[in-house]
């Protein structure tokens, strides 16, 4: 890059592959969400808020329920930081910066072996959500819209769909394809 006169604001010595994986994982997260919503600066100012980047807070999640702990906090801080920014977030948004985060930055690296990457929420948007209407069908999910889920709404999606994916929860994208 030095060669190339581009100024970076950290040196290339200073540049961690940890580094990387967050500045992508904050990028893919902020491509699944960003229509009609805020940009990737403001994205990645909301996430780095939270305690995604810190790569310690998966050793401390065993259990799905403590997962659902770590979910609301690490929601209810994006939402808290995006409001602060003049920005209205919703659960559902908040949910799937968090989902694509892990998946981008846990998931994926580990193949999916993890045990943070069996309990990990999957991304829940439209496709999914149309995709798995026949399967869940006194849910109506077509007529649900991702973007404007809360919390409440949120958990009973994913309640749902733990009884049947819970042991390898990303499985559940199968369903993702259109």
């Amino acid at each position: 890059m030095k060669q190339l006169g581009v100024k970076t604001k950290k040196s290339d010595d200073d540049y961690s592959f940890e580094e990387h994986v967050h500045r992508f994982a904050v990028w893919t997260a902020a491509r699944a969400v960003q229509r009609n919503f805020t940009t990737t600066e403001n994205i990645r100012k909301a996430i780095e808020q939270t305690e995604l980047q810190n790569p310690f807070f998966r050793k401390d999640i065993n259990s799905p329920e403590q997962y659902d702990n770590f979910h609301k906090k690490t929601c209810d801080i994006l939402i808290s930081v995006f409001k602060k920014q003049g920005i209205d977030a919703s659960y559902g948004r908040a949910a799937k910066i968090v989902a694509i985060y892990i998946k981008t930055a846990i998931v994926i690296p580990e193949s999916g072996k993890s045990k943070l990457s069996k309990i990990a929420h999957p991304p829940i948007d439209r496709i999914l959500l149309h995709n798995l209407d026949s399967k869940y069908p006194e849910l109506k999910l077509k007529s649900r819209n991702w973007t404007t889920l809360n919390k409440d709404e949120y958990f009973d999606l994913i309640q749902k769909f733990r009884e049947d994916f819970g042991d390898c929860f990303w499985k559940i994208e199968v369903n993702w394809s259109s």
